[in-house]
């Protein structure tokens, strides 16, 4: 649904209307921002890790307190069947989570927007709607690897 078509409702916090504004959640200036300080803070993470190896008196809770970005291979239950997943943690952890969070709001705001509600009556719509957006919107881990500018 373009966005012109959206018509926040009265009263629209004005986050979900930021969100409504963009194409993609992808779209949101704030998502870029995150990604690049997150793509900032891994190599002095790494720098500061490799100090501390060579300089045991450097406390390493400063890297760690950083963080990382580690892709662990996840079996799929079937065999040679994995899939790369993401474990951030530290600051750059909290990074994620904000990128997560801010996919997870763009889609509740369209949903709200659509006067779609998981309490109402009849949930299939909102069920099918929600399924079509998770799939539409691409995960944070997608992004990452290609890029903010990806279009739902």
């Amino acid at each position: 649904m373009p966005p012109a078509a959206l018509q926040p409702p009265p009263g629209l916090h004005p986050e979900s209307a930021r969100l409504l504004a963009v194409d993609c959640w992808t779209g949101d200036p704030a998502v870029a921002a995150l990604i690049d300080a997150a793509r900032a803070l891994i190599p002095v993470a790494e720098t500061l890790r490799d100090l501390c190896t060579r300089r045991p008196s450097v406390d390493r809770l400063i890297a760690d307190e950083i963080g990382a970005l580690v892709w662990e291979a996840t079996e799929m239950g079937r065999v040679n069947v994995w899939r790369r997943e993401p474990r951030a943690s530290g600051v750059i952890g909290a990074i994620w989570i904000e990128l997560e969070s801010l996919r997870t709001r763009w889609i509740h705001a369209r949903l709200q927007s659509e006067e779609l509600s998981p309490t109402t009556q009849n949930i299939g719509q909102w069920y099918d709607r929600l399924q079509a957006l998770e799939e539409e919107a691409p995960t944070v881990a997608v992004v990452w690897n290609n890029g903010p500018t990806r279009p739902c």
